[in-house]
């Protein structure tokens, strides 16, 4: 359900950023550094939209590493817990059992 909520936020931003870029297509001057230029406004904001979204997945492309690496460490120390599990039923299935007492206790 999470994930679904996300997917209608995203396209509904999508459309406002879309709206918003097409209604402004005005030319507007641009400062590098250096170099001035000419662009319409439509290209800056979607180029700016899109350098947004390339840092979003860089930054989401190193916290996946950093999970899928947990997960790594996690799964490897629960193989080791239930090795030990494994041994300690088996070290407790060779000891005998002991009956439980029939005597009454005395009053």
């Amino acid at each position: 359900m999470k994930v679904q909520w996300q997917v209608i936020v995203g396209i509904i931003l999508a459309l406002l950023i879309a709206i918003f870029a097409v209604i402004n297509v005005d030319a507007v001057q641009v400062n590098f550094l250096i170099v001035e230029a000419q662009w319409p406004l439509i290209l800056i904001i979607i180029g700016s939209v899109l350098i947004g979204c390339l840092i979003i997945f860089c930054l989401n492309l190193g916290k996946a590493r950093s999970l899928k690496k947990q997960i790594k460490q996690l799964n490897s120390q629960n193989d080791d817990l239930n090795r030990q599990l494994t041994a300690f039923r088996e070290q407790n299935a060779a000891k005998p059992k002991r009956a439980p007492s029939t005597q009454t206790p005395i009053e």
